[in-house]
């Protein structure tokens, strides 16, 4: 094979390929691009030859970007890295990149595999790992996780946290007489008025069945976990309106402080709960406190 025959070849098997090649050179400039380079990018290959390469990459990720570039101008093999470049459209892009410096040549020779579906998919179960199908508030993993960052923050800054254990009063028969499906909507809109009683700052969540934990970061004393508890029966002691049927509710709460009820998540949770049970004893719709350790 003669030599402008197998350089022919080569064009072709560019054109071909779905990833971009890219080369740059030691000054950080494009040489060239592939034609994949538009798909992905949506450039063309002379909008960016002459340009700088980090003018693509998205704000955040320039800095770890230059560090491997600066790695391979040394000699240091990158084979696989990540990192976001900004499309002509604004849209961005996940790339998974190999790459090797040509001292012969001084360029980097680059290949850019698109991963932002991949990435999207992995937030996706990420997400769905620590959320609730029904009500998509965190789970109960996720609370624990919560909870254990926000008492490691409470006693590195020696701040108060609280905890409201809420158990769901008439839950069962309502779900046993309407039926699943009506249950599920009525859990769905008691998540949407727990979330209306808390700040932003504070976590709501649910445990499973008809139970349901906030987080009230900050809060030490029992005036204000007691006003948030209190905020908590009331709202949820109006009536939901399900398919048309007025449902009632009401609700039992236990309270948990931190450190005198408990220093891990689930001591602490668990002091909640016991609080709950003893609302729920006096015949429900009721706070109850628990007691210290």
């Amino acid at each position: 094979m003669k030599n402008n025959e197998l350089s022919v070849s080569l064009e072709d098997v560019m054109e071909l390929m779905l990833d971009a090649v890219c080369v740059v050179d030691r000054f950080g400039y494009f040489v060239f691009v592939s034609a994949a380079f538009e798909h992905m990018f949506g450039y063309a290959p002379h909008e960016v030859i002459g340009k700088p390469m980090v003018d693509l990459v998205y704000p955040e990720d320039r800095g770890k970007t230059l560090d491997v570039v600066e790695h391979l101008l040394a000699g240091v093999l990158s084979p696989r890295f990540e990192n976001r470049w900004v499309r002509k459209d604004g849209k961005v892009v996940y790339v998974l990149w190999s790459a090797r410096w040509s001292e012969e040549h001084q360029v980097r020779i680059a290949v850019a595999h698109d991963i932002t579906e991949r990435k999207s998919m992995e937030a996706k179960l990420l997400y769905a790992a620590g959320h609730d199908d029904l009500t998509d508030l965190p789970n109960r993993t996720l609370l624990l996780d919560r909870l254990q960052i926000a008492l490691t923050l409470a006693e590195r800054e020696m701040t108060g946290l609280s905890v409201l254990f809420i158990d769901i009063d008439g839950f069962k028969h309502i779900n046993d007489y309407h039926g699943h499906a009506v249950g599920d909507k009525l859990l769905q809109k008691i998540a949407l008025r727990l979330g209306a009683c808390v700040r932003k700052s504070d976590t709501v969540g649910r445990l499973g069945g008809d139970e349901f934990l906030v987080i009230l970061n900050g809060t030490r004393d029992l005036e204000s976990a007691a006003k948030v508890a209190d905020k908590i029966c009331a709202n949820l002691a109006g009536a939901f309106d399900v398919d048309g049927a007025l449902l009632h509710v009401s609700s039992s709460i236990g309270i948990a402080f931190y450190p005198e009820n408990g220093c891990e998540a689930l001591d602490l949770m668990q002091s909640a709960d016991q609080a709950m049970y003893l609302a729920k004893n006096k015949g429900g719709n009721k706070v109850a406190v628990a007691s210290a350790v």
